[in-house]
């Protein structure tokens, strides 16, 4: 197996090829790792792919983290062990819940499948994050000191204003990686398009719960405690708050999946229908019908489409600074006025479920 040691800020730490047989997750992580690797130079331009130097690694640790660091003109991509136990756990116990059959119908048989898609698919979201830090130049911005660590920023001996800013910065490189992210699992899905639209619509569910799962896994996991969002400022978290992820995923798959296949019926039914799936999920499996407990509900609140579009309309802004660095040519989004909603005072979904 091979191994290397690279120099973070924490100090030196040893990266493995895969992860270790001692562990209950390795078999099904190094298999989705193996398909990984071969993929990730499919994702940019071949030409591109090589003067980026990148490798996908793993690091003996029980903390739920992945980080992206560069050094010595190498760029290293790293997920702790205990981060792919925690992805495969929300998996398994999504799938296995009695009251699934609410929402989705999976019969016996289909349920491993099923479970290894979701974990494929969070694997797969978690490591194109980390790349997007990557490609876009992230790492090369003088202020990230070579390294992006999605568990905590340190922030020692600085100002609440100073501290505010730096976790609005932070905010907006995340919601650039997970549009990246978001990106490669739309390419993804169209390489998986088929003639008949009711698989494509459980692909696409699939995928986009995938996501919600590797929100709710990173949030949950992390130390972050978005319970007192609707109080707080939006600048008082260093990563944006689980749901306002997931709605500005759900626009950025329909910027991408309009942008590569067209705007059909088909398509937008399709689009409809991850969204749709989540809040089902969220509404009548978890019965969580208060707002403060459901994660994608928040989106929908004023405040976070205000958050929202601060987040869209703050990165278009650094967009140029950034190109400065970045390996590929990061596009800008103009406009998504047209794809926000709102919710009304009670709290209930407009034009939902």
């Amino acid at each position: 197996m091979n191994r290397v040691t690279i120099m973070c800020s924490k100090g030196p730490i040893e990266l493995s090829e895969f992860v270790e047989e001692l562990y209950a997750i390795s078999e099904k992580a190094n298999r989705a790792l193996k398909e990984l690797r071969a993929g990730l130079p499919t994702w940019i331009e071949k030409e591109t792919y090589n003067k980026m130097q990148i490798s996908l690694w793993i690091y003996d640790n029980i903390e739920v983290n992945a980080f992206c660091h560069y050094e010595n003109g190498q760029n290293y991509i790293a997920l702790s062990v205990g981060l792919l136990t925690m992805l495969w756990r929300e998996a398994e116990e999504f799938v296995d819940q009695d009251n699934l059959a609410l929402v989705f119908k999976i019969s016996e048989e289909n349920k491993k499948y099923f479970k290894d898609t979701l974990f494929f698919f969070m694997v797969n979201f978690t490591i194109a994050h980390e790349y997007g830090h990557i490609a876009h130049g992230h790492l090369k911005d003088y202020a990230c000191e070579n390294n992006i660590d999605e568990r905590f920023s340190a922030m020692e001996n600085i100002s609440d204003e100073e501290k505010k800013t730096r976790n609005w910065n932070i905010q907006l490189r995340e919601y650039d990686a997970d549009s990246f992210a978001v990106a490669v699992q739309s390419m993804l899905f169209l390489q998986q398009w088929q003639d008949d639209i009711k698989v494509n619509l459980a692909n696409f569910d699939v995928m986009f719960i995938a996501n919600y799962l590797c929100f709710r896994t990173f949030a949950e996991n992390t130390g972050r405690d978005f319970s007192n969002y609707m109080t707080k400022d939006i600048d008082e978290y260093d990563h944006p708050h689980p749901g306002i992820r997931m709605y500005y995923s759900s626009i950025h798959y329909s910027y991408w999946l309009i942008k590569l296949h067209g705007e059909s019926e088909e398509v937008l039914t399709i689009l409809e229908s991850g969204s749709h799936a989540v809040m089902a999920y969220e509404k009548q499996v978890l019965e969580t019908n208060e707002l403060r407990e459901c994660y994608y509900s928040i989106a929908y609140t004023a405040k976070g489409v205000q958050h929202l579009m601060s987040l869209h309309n703050g990165w278009q802004e650094l967009v140029d600074y950034y190109n400065q660095y970045a390996y590929i040519p990061i596009e800008k989004m103009e406009c998504i006025d047209s794809m926000l909603t709102s919710l009304d005072e009670s709290g209930s979904f407009i034009g939902c479920i």
